[in-house]
C-alpha cells in the first residue's frame, strides 16, 4: 500500500487532523522511493505532464488516487502545510480502462479508501452502479472517473484541471483531453504499465520540441515491482506472484520493461545522463566527422568532439537532401561556423559507388574537402563492433558514461531511442538508422584526443592526422 498501513481509517483522520504529530505516528512509512520522487517533482510547477511507469503492483493506482484527493482538497492530507499545485475548486478526471474490470473493481475502492473520513463527499452512480462523480463539499473540487471504453465525443467539451490515467488510455481520449488542460494551463498523470499503447512512450515519455530538444515540462518516473518492497508488498508475494509468469511476462511485469521496447540496441541510453545542453566545443577539442550517404533519401552526417579526458560529446548532425557537393559545403560551413578542430573525416565505402560514373558522391565530397585540407576517408560497416563499442561509451563496467550528446540534436535522439533489433532476423532494423550507422563508425574509430601541432598549413594538418594529402 501507499504507506504501509495497517489502520487506514485512523491514519488518514490522523493526518488530515494532526499533520504535525503525523511522524510520531508508528503506522505511518511514507511513499515508497519511487512514489516520493514523483511527489518532490509534483511541488515544481515547471512540470505539467508525469508519468509514473514500471512492474505491477508498484502502487500506480494508489498514487494516482492519492494525488487526486489532494488536488480536490488543496493539499497533501498527511503534510497540510505542502500544496499539490491545486487551487479548489478543480475539476479532475480520472481515467481507468474497462467500467467493470477495471474502474468498478480498482479505480472506485482505491478512492474510496484513501478519502479521508473526516471530509464529507457527495458521490453519484451511473448506470453500471459505480460512483463515478465525487464532490467534495468544503471546496466543490469534483473528481469523474472515466472508462477508456467510451467514445471519445463523451471526452470533448470539457475544461479541466487535472486528468489521471491509470493504464495507458486511446490516443485520441487523450488529444480530447488535452483540449481541456489549455484553458486552464492544467496537468496531466500517467499511471500505468506499458503493455499496449506504444504512442505514450514517444510521444509523451520522450517527447521532442520542434527544436530537438527533450520537452522539459515533462517529469518521468520508471519502478520496478521491488521498489513497493515493504510498502505493501512483501518478498514472499513477489515471489509468488513471479512463479506464474513467463520469461517474456517477468519483463513487463516485475520490471515494467513493454514488450514494444524489448529489442532496445540502447537501453543504456538515458536522457537524463546523456543529453547536455549545447555548449562552444573548445578549439582544442578533436572532432571526427562521419557522413553516410544515400540516393533518395536524406544524407546523415554526424560531428563528435573528443575532449582531453577522452570524453566523447555527438555536438552537430546534418540531415539533408542534396548532392554531394551541397553536402560537402554544408559541412565546411559548421566546420568554419564552429571553428572546429578537424580530426578524421569518414564515409561508408558505398558512395564510392560504380567506378564507370564520372563523378561518385565520394568524389563530390572529396573535391570540396581538398580545397580546405581535409581528408576524406572511407570506412566499413562493422555493425556488432560498432554497437558493441557504443554500449561502452554510453555506460562502462565501472557505470560511467563517456559518450554525451547535445540535447538539440533531434534526429539523433531519435533514432538511438528507437533503434531497436529486427525481431524476425535479430539484426539492426535497417530504418531509422541512419545517424546511427554514423555512430557506431565514430565508435569503432575510438580517437583519443592529442596536443595539436602548431601549424596552419594543410600538410602539417594531414601530418597530425597520419593521413597525406596529396593535394595540400
Amino acid at each position: 500500500e501507499f504507506f504501509g498501513i495497517v489502520d487506514v481509517e485512523r491514519a488518514w483522520v490522523h493526518s488530515a487532523l494532526n499533520p504535525d504529530s503525523l511522524c510520531k505516528c508508528n503506522l505511518f512509512r511514507g511513499p515508497n522511493p519511487k512514489q516520493a520522487e514523483l511527489l518532490r517533482a509534483w511541488q515544481d510547477e515547471r512540470y505539467k505532464v508525469f508519468t509514473f511507469t514500471g512492474g505491477n503492483k508498484l502502487g500506480k493506482t494508489t498514487l494516482g488516487s492519492v494525488l487526486a484527493i489532494s488536488l480536490m482538497i488543496g493539499y497533501f492530507p498527511w503534510d497540510i502545510r505542502r500544496t499539490p499545485i491545486s487551487k479548489p475548486p478543480v475539476k479532475i478526471r480520472y481515467i481507468g480502462q474497462d467500467w467493470d474490470s477495471h474502474v468498478k473493481e480498482v479505480v472506485e475502492p482505491a478512492v474510496e479508501k484513501w478519502f479521508p473520513k473526516n471530509r464529507v463527499v457527495e458521490t453519484r452512480k451511473n448506470n453500471q452502479g459505480i460512483k463515478n462523480e465525487w464532490i467534495d463539499n468544503a471546496t466543490k473540487s469534483s473528481l469523474y472517473l472515466m472508462s477508456n471504453r467510451q467514445e471519445v465525443d463523451v471526452f470533448e467539451g470539457w475544461d479541466g484541471g487535472f486528468v489521471i490515467y491509470d493504464e495507458p488510455p486511446r490516443r485520441e481520449i487523450r488529444i480530447a483531453c488535452a483540449r481541456g488542460l489549455a484553458v486552464t494551463d492544467g496537468r496531466e498523470m500517467f499511471c500505468a504499465t506499458l503493455l499496449k499503447e506504444p504512442w505514450i512512450d514517444r510521444e509523451v515519455i520522450k517527447k521532442i520540441l520542434s527544436d530537438g530538444r527533450p520537452d522539459p515540462q515533462v517529469f518521468n518516473v520508471h519502478g520496478e515491482i521491488y521498489d513497493n518492497l515493504g510498502f505493501g508488498l512483501t518478498e514472499e508475494g513477489i515471489k509468488s506472484f513471479a512463479s506464474k509468469l513467463t520469461e517474456d511476462e517477468k519483463q513487463e511485469r516485475l520490471l515494467g520493461v513493454p514488450s514494444y521496447l524489448k529489442g532496445l540496441i540502447y537501453p543504456q541510453f538515458k536522457r537524463e545522463i546523456h543529453l547536455k545542453k549545447r555548449f562552444k566545443i573548445p578549439i582544442n577539442w578533436m572532432v571526427d566527422i562521419a557522413i553516410d550517404t544515400h540516393p533518395t533519401k536524406p544524407h546523415a552526417v554526424l560531428f563528435m568532439a573528443v575532449n582531453p579526458r577522452n570524453y566523447k560529446y555527438l555536438c552537430d548532425e546534418i540531415y539533408i537532401h542534396g548532392d554531394g557537393t551541397q553536402l560537402a559545403d554544408e559541412i565546411i560551413r559548421y566546420i568554419t561556423r564552429n571553428a572546429y578542430r578537424i580530426n578524421k573525416v569518414l564515409i561508408d565505402s558505398s558512395a564510392k559507388g560504380n567506378k564507370n560514373e564520372p563523378f561518385t558522391t565520394f568524389e563530390r565530397i572529396q573535391n570540396v574537402l581538398f580545397r580546405y585540407g581535409y581528408m576524406l576517408e572511407t570506412y566499413e560497416k562493422d555493425e556488432t563492433g560498432g554497437i558493441q563499442n557504443t554500449r561502452v561509451l554510453l555506460k562502462s563496467e565501472n557505470n560511467e558514461p563517456s559518450l554525451f550528446m547535445f540535447n538539440d540534436l533531434q534526429r539523433t535522439i531519435f533514432e538511438i531511442e528507437g533503434y531497436m533489433y529486427d525481431p524476425e532476423t535479430f539484426k539492426p532494423q535497417n530504418i531509422d538508422n541512419d545517424m546511427m550507422d554514423n555512430l557506431y563508425a565514430l565508435a569503432n574509430e575510438n580517437t583519443q584526443w592529442r596536443e595539436q601541432i602548431d601549424s596552419t598549413s594543410a600538410r602539417q594538418r594531414d601530418i597530425e592526422r597520419n593521413v597525406y594529402n596529396p593535394f595540400a
